[in-house]
């Protein structure tokens, strides 16, 4: 029994665990999905219920859709972008063609010697088996969202936008016909990017206003 005056102990995020350094897991978020639905949790990634076997298969499609739809600060990275050769038909709007790095998800912008901001446009390289990226800057610094696979580095409010994601996909199978269910889903979804971009908003206090992350943020605002 409690002593008069004590503390109690807050709660733990069911999108948490770990030790002193609590890090976000893919089965914890697994489980906050299968919770919107009413399902029963899993306790392994390899686990053959039909719980787990539809979170596998949609995991990876709805971690890349939400890294999409919002430029989630963990994953924001800038690299400078190696030349190549332009391919056929593209020189009357392009001078440059540039290799994309490979975990390139979404490009926001270009910067012609890393400081002013370019036009650009993706296309196939003159081999046509890879990405490529076109513009007129000579020296390119691309910034851009990476295709971030590790749990750990997820944000609470990503991991829980996640999880809204991932049930809304997993609904169509595991709850059959129910149309309704997954329409709240979608909309439960929808709902939580305003969010994230409240949360941009307040970071970007204090930063400057021409910095090219906020810059990315306010278009999806």
């Amino acid at each position: 029994m409690p002593q008069p005056g004590a503390r109690r102990r807050a709660p733990v995020d069911p999108l948490l665990a770990g030790g002193s350094r609590m890090t976000i897991t893919q089965i914890s978020i697994w489980n906050h999905a299968l919770g919107f639905l009413g399902a029963r949790s899993v306790a392994s990634e390899r686990e053959n219920t039909p719980e787990a076997i539809q979170c596998r298969l949609y995991w990876d499609s709805a971690r890349r859709q939400v890294l999409r739809d919002f430029p989630w600060s963990f994953a924001q990275r800038r690299a400078w972008l190696g030349r190549q050769s332009l391919p056929p038909g593209y020189e009357p709007e392009f001078r440059f063609a540039y290799a994309v790095p490979r975990d390139c998800l979404k490009a926001h912008e270009v910067r012609h010697e890393g400081i002013s901001p370019r036009p650009f446009a993706l296309a196939q390289d003159a081999a046509g088996d890879a990405p490529c990226l076109l513009t007129d800057a000579s020296r390119a610094l691309l910034l851009y969202t990476a295709d971030v696979r590790q749990s750990g580095l997820f944000d609470d409010l990503f991991a829980h936008t996640l999880a809204r994601r991932l049930a809304a996909l997993v609904a169509v199978p595991l709850l059959k016909n129910n149309s309704q269910k997954v329409a709240e889903l979608e909309k439960l979804y929808a709902e939580s990017l305003p969010r994230a971009r409240q949360a941009a908003a307040s970071e970007q206090r204090g930063t400057r206003a021409d910095d090219a992350w906020l810059a990315a943020r306010r278009e999806v605002a």
